[in-house]
């Protein structure tokens, strides 16, 4: 199972949003792995922007939390809230660019 930052419904209805949006008229034929890429693709790109704005000890102390199989979500955004990470201008700076990317620009 796929670990995602953001819910796996909230990327797949991004996802979709973006695929209208490019496809007004004209779906691909491959249409479920279109969107399966994407939501991929986006939440890679989310984790990696997250992940690159921590310090070494940060990473570390994260990486701790996983292997304790952390759950909690507050554990985690007490964890980011003291690292001064602000997640929600990331996911959105991020999600931003991705659909910059996959418009193509100007009909981001």
């Amino acid at each position: 199972m796929e670990n995602y930052l953001i819910g796996r419904e909230t990327l797949g209805k991004f996802i979709d949003q973006l695929i209208a949006q490019k496809y007004v008229n004209q779906f691909p034929d491959s249409l479920k792995e279109l969107r399966e890429e994407n939501i991929k693709k986006l939440d890679n790109q989310v984790s990696e922007a997250i992940f690159s704005s921590l310090d070494d000890d940060q990473l570390d102390e994260i990486s701790a939390m996983f292997d304790r199989e952390e759950n909690d979500p507050t554990a985690f955004q007490i964890f980011f809230k003291n690292a001064d990470v602000n997640l929600e201008q990331i996911i959105t700076d991020t999600m931003t660019k991705f659909s910059q990317e996959f418009l193509g620009g100007e009909n981001a």
